[in-house]
């Protein structure tokens, strides 16, 4: 007898928490959708419902309904309801690698705790997947993907929508796409004749042949296209509810295609059958970012792009601040401050969910991201100076006051620093640990409040500037001599400002325009790069989703505007040349959208650029003030570099991309030539190449000429539009956002720098990460013991440090390094301090194996790509 095609039905839901509604306008939805789940399970025991991969719901319903937590724990440990593995929905490029993990940290130990996690990883509707994805899922226990956006070219290469996904380092998941989306069967009929909701889309989109039945047309166009001898049937959709029929149409639809066996299922029941044919799925590599079927939404990067810059500060504030400094001081200090730590980390992630941090959503629910936004940075801050604070009073005690400087990076550097001093202190020499004078200037005062539990004081501090050579990942202790004056900074012998068009160092030679462009002249190998920093402004008449360009597009440049030029510092280690300028631009789109406006608007803009000494890098600093509406707001730098290729950091790996786009007939959205980049993006040739990184500025464009675009604003005033040129059809409701326009003042912050060689063995991946992480400083009034003191540093310059954090369970240090290379690497970890065990880990940090010690260093071998995560046990 014929054995029966399975026909898998999932219920779900696809839960945006926000998005064309605010929170709590869909929790209001989201508690009568759960309550309606309940009564189906309560009723019908072969029902079971999947919550979209997460356990924010969860969490977000038992806030208004507590009572029912008994009720939700019993279906959850039944396999019944299914919940997490991940804590919210994510965008994969827009958020750390780090991220993604804490995400699915506390996603698969809340799930737990409720009574199990679903074991797949669940991504219906990422705008795209990184190529690191399997690894992270793998680190889980997780075996499989079940995506959507961005996928096509890999069901292309595939033949089909199942296949073997492997990750850079080798490891892998089972793969299914979702061709036909995740909401394929949302509302099923037993009756074949019916153009149900989501068969008429998918006839619209031309995935169905609108000849015959279409119900039957899907279920062969499903079973053709299957490997495994199943099928799958995704019964929801954004924000659906469940459909209270379900179990008496699937047992009809049993009784009209009996060659079918229909079931209420789940995810784990078709990874269930991938598993079994395992061994004959084509094994596919990369990152999924082709929209032939479905748009991967490209403009998402620079949408609301001061979302995108407050993300990266907090990230940056956890990552390489609060969570070090925590995790040390817990075994150095005994100050635990981790659940300070883990509340600041939720809040951060509930701005990861795809529709938030991508900003594609109604303007209050932006407005609320940044209130979170704000309460996690404010967190953090006075996390990591609280452990700073109590790691250096561990050292030991004295009476003096000294600057303590912690270098978050695992390699000793040169750097600028910050710090905030009692306003007397302002003029007193600064000593260095070994007790050498350090020039400082004061260059600005603000207003702190102090001893809150004891009577709060309010008072005003200086703020120094000095700069200094510093240990890897540990302190430096500064000392402020009371009993001698410094001399006062200003320009002397040896300034780096030649004039007030001019800067120059050991390694460049920097002459800056009135136009805010500037030549930069890399002394090393001759290299003359001109005319870099060039402003460029086009028109948008795209929406939150997608860049387009108007019929009658008109782009601007700064090229002819003539601004002023003068000297904004003169330090001893630093040099700041100050471009003001006025740029004209249309005020917005003509009121057709065809083209822009005639009447222009001022927008003021002012660039800082600085050199260092001892430093090989262009440090821009760039304020806008925002005054025009529908347009896209770059700066240019030609390399003059030919690129076939574009080189950015991604998620715990380097992306090479072609700089010309595929041919792309008939697909639902043009193919990028705009892409996601981490702390740096650069070209090259055989000689060498430019580099540019950034703060918080994801998104980037190579021309094959060599032309680096970097993307600082893009103003839009609609959450979707149905007219674009870039992409066919809307993404979304068609709400008006005016907030997107971004209005007024922006701060950017980006660096260039120049190299021999290729980006490897140059150090572009620790100059850009020496770039987004600075020192940070605080003043005490302790020990002038500490001198220098080293906690961790790493070897070599290609393997970068991750993450640096307390256990999620018991004592010790938690570490993670990765290798973005793809050739093998050996990582030499050495340790400031004794330990009695270390172990490798999963990402999920349930322990593999133990490590060999000598003395104070472990050696860990690296595939290239690899990700591994250490316990330090002290």
């Amino acid at each position: 007898m014929e054995e029966k095609l399975k026909a898998i039905v999932v219920p779900h839901t696809h839960w945006d928490r926000e998005w064309y509604l605010t929170f709590e306008g869909f929790r209001f939805h989201l508690v009568e959708a759960l309550d309606r789940v309940l009564n189906l399970l309560e009723r019908s025991p072969d029902y079971r419902f999947t919550l979209d991969g997460q356990v924010l719901p969860l969490l977000d319903y038992l806030e208004i309904h507590p009572e029912m937590e008994g009720k939700l724990r019993d279906f959850i440990r039944e396999g019944r309801l299914l919940v997490g593995p991940w804590y919210v929905q994510p965008d994969e490029f827009l958020v750390s690698g780090e991220s993604l993990i804490r995400n699915l940290l506390y996603g698969t130990r809340i799930a737990q705790a409720f009574g199990g996690t679903m074991p797949e990883g669940y991504v219906p509707d990422s705008f795209g997947h990184i190529a690191q994805l399997p690894q992270v899922l793998t680190g889980f226990g997780i075996g499989s993907a079940f995506v959507t956006r961005g996928a096509d070219r890999a069901c292309e290469e595939a033949g089909g929508p199942d296949l073997l996904w492997r990750a850079p380092d080798g490891s892998a998941v089972l793969c299914h796409v979702m061709e036909m989306g995740y909401c394929n069967a949302e509302q099923l009929s037993a009756d074949p004749a019916e153009l149900t909701r989501s068969l008429e889309r998918l006839v619209e989109a031309g995935l169905l042949d609108p000849e015959g039945e279409p119900f039957v047309t899907f279920l062969t166009e499903l079973q053709r296209r299957s490997r495994t001898g199943a099928i799958l049937l995704l019964n929801g959709c954004d924000h659906r509810g469940p459909q209270m029929d379900l179990p008496e149409v699937v047992e009809g639809l049993n009784r009209r295609f009996p060659e079918f066996r229909f079931t209420i299922g789940t995810l784990s029941d078709y990874a269930a059958a991938l598993r079994k044919v395992k061994e004959s799925l084509p094994v596919i590599e990369g990152e999924f970012r082709t929209p032939v079927r479905h748009p991967i939404l490209t403009g998402v990067l620079s949408t609301r792009m001061y979302l995108k810059q407050a993300n990266h500060r907090t990230e940056i504030l956890l990552e390489r601040y609060a969570e070090p400094l925590v995790a040390l001081t817990r075994v150095l200090a005994k100050v635990d401050l981790k659940p300070f730590l883990d509340h600041s980390w939720k809040l951060l992630l509930q701005n990861h969910a795809h529709d938030s941090i991508c900003g594609t959503g109604i303007d209050p629910i932006h407005r609320e991201m940044e209130v979170r936004f704000a309460r996690a940075e404010a967190l953090a801050t006075e996390v990591a100076r609280e452990a700073l604070r109590s790691l250096v009073m561990a050292q030991g005690k004295g009476n003096g006051l000294s600057v303590f400087v912690f270098n978050p990076c695992p390699w000793g550097r040169r750097e600028e620093i910050t710090a905030e001093i009692p306003a007397q202190a302002a003029g007193v020499v600064l000593r260095g640990p070994r007790g050498e004078k350090v020039p400082t200037a004061v260059v600005g005062e603000r207003l702190v409040s102090e001893g809150i539990l004891s009577g709060a004081s309010h008072r005003r501090v200086a703020v120094i500037s000095f700069q200094a050579e510093l240990p890897p990942l540990g302190i430096a202790a500064f000392r402020l001599d009371p009993d001698e004056r410094a001399e006062e900074v200003g320009a002397r012998r040896g300034s780096l400002v030649v004039d007030d068009r001019t800067l120059e160092n050991e390694f460049y030679r920097v002459t800056v325009y009135e136009n805010g462009t500037f030549d930069l002249l890399d002394k090393a190998t001759g290299r003359l790069f001109r005319g870099l920093n060039l402003l460029e402004d086009s028109g948008d008449a795209g929406d939150e989703y997608n860049y387009s360009p108007p019929p009658k597009q008109r782009v601007l440049s700064s090229a002819d505007i003539r601004g002023t030029v003068g000297v904004a510092a003169d330090l001893p280690w630093r040099g700041t040349l100050e471009v003001s300028l006025v740029f004209p631009l249309p005020v917005s789109l003509d009121p057709e959208r065809v083209a822009r406006s005639e009447e222009t608007v001022e927008v003021p803009v002012r660039f800082r650029i600085s050199l260092q000494r001892g430093l090989k890098r262009v440090d821009i600093e760039a304020e806008v003030d925002n005054r025009a509406r529908d347009h896209r707001l770059r700066v240019a730098f030609p390399t003059g570099i030919p690129a076939e290729k574009s080189i950015a950091e991604g998620t715990f790996w380097v992306n090479e991309r072609p700089t010309r786009p595929p041919e792309a007939a008939g697909w639902v959205e043009d193919p990028p030539v705009t892409h996601p980049q981490k702390a740096f993006v650069t070209v090259e040739d055989g000689k060498g190449g430019f580099a540019i990184f950034n703060r918080g500025l994801p998104e980037y464009e190579v021309t094959p000429e060599g032309t680096i675009y970097l993307t600082l604003l893009r103003c839009v005033g609609w959450l979707s539009r149905g007219d674009l040129s870039t992409r066919r059809g809307h993404a979304g409701p068609p709400y008006e956002t005016p907030e997107a326009q971004c209005p007024g003042k922006h701060t950017f912050r980006y660096a260039v720098y120049t190299y021999q060689g290729c980006w490897e063995e140059a150090g572009v991946l620790r100059m850009a990460q020496a770039f987004i992480a600075p020192p940070i400083a605080i003043s005490w009034e302790r020990t002038e013991s500490i001198g220098e003191r080293t906690f961790l540093f790493l070897d070599p310059d290609a393997v970068l440090l991750s993450a640096v954090k307390p256990p999620e369970e018991g004592e010790g240090i938690v570490i993670r390094i990765y290798n973005p290379t793809a050739r093998y690497l050996e990582a030499v970890l050495r340790v400031g301090f004794p330990l009695s065990g270390a172990r490798e880990l999963r990402l999920d940090e349930s322990p593999l194996r133990d490590l060999p010690i000598r003395g104070d260093i472990l050696r860990l071998p690296l595939k290239g790509g690899e990700i591994k995560t250490i316990h330090l046990m002290p």
